[in-house]
């Protein structure tokens, strides 16, 4: 059986830290007034991130997935670096 997309098992699962973001998070902080999600998804793809852990996106108690996490150092970095070359 082959598997498709990633696989987070081998992450560590980190609770809210406002160090660590969400793609989405990511997108919804950076740019004024937001960044596109898809752009926050280049940002990791062109830099390398690597993800530092994932964690919920839903309620506890209800189904539902995890998304990975990666320092929100490294995407404000990306982010000003793009935005010195525009």
């Amino acid at each position: 059986m082959t598997t498709k997309g990633w696989t987070s098992q081998e992450l560590k699962v980190v609770t809210d830290d406002q160090t660590l973001w969400t793609v989405t998070e990511a997108a919804r902080l950076l740019g004024p007034p937001e960044l596109p999600v898809v752009t926050a998804r280049y940002l990791v793809q062109l830099t390398g991130m690597e993800p530092q852990g994932k964690r919920r996106t839903t309620a506890y108690g209800r189904a539902g997935r995890y998304a990975r996490v990666y320092r929100a150092q490294d995407f404000i970095e990306a982010y000003e670096a793009l935005s010195q070359r525009a």
